[in-house]
């Protein structure tokens, strides 16, 4: 009798089982494919025109909360220096001189940086950085 109880539970807590995953896996999957977002990288120049001259554009799919220096080091040669606040960028595509007072500045979605950016996380598809070299 004991053995039939048993036999049965075991049987039981495994089609329970067996039915309970099915949703988590589709659930998981659909989370993974939308924590993937879209985002624009956008290099400009503003120390050789009046106007803003663009130099590069690229867009990529990247993991929900990457963050925008990650990015930027996949598309483009970066030189930075590192401190306790996060990373400096010195050059970018060989683009940058300290001497000369040229340095980068960036916007997330038109709203300039408050962090560095190796401490900006991109949450929102479809967001635009922007990269400026500017003078000093």
């Amino acid at each position: 009798m004991k053995k039939k109880v048993l036999a049965v539970v075991v049987a039981l807590a495994a089609f329970v089982g067996l039915f309970a995953s099915q949703p988590v896996q589709k659930q998981s999957i659909q989370a993974a494919k939308t924590k993937q977002i879209s985002v624009t990288y956008t290099l400009k120049d503003t120390t050789k025109a009046k106007n803003k001259q663009t130099l590069a554009k690229k867009t990529f799919k990247v993991k929900k909360g990457t963050t925008v220096f990650t990015v930027l080091k996949k598309a483009w040669k970066v030189n930075y220096t590192k401190s306790s606040y996060g990373v400096f960028i010195t050059k970018i595509k060989g683009l940058g001189n300290e001497k000369k007072k040229l340095y980068w500045t960036y916007t997330v979605d038109g709203k300039m940086a408050k962090v560095a950016a190796d401490k900006q996380k991109l949450t929102k598809n479809k967001s635009k950085v922007v990269f400026t070299l500017k003078k000093y």
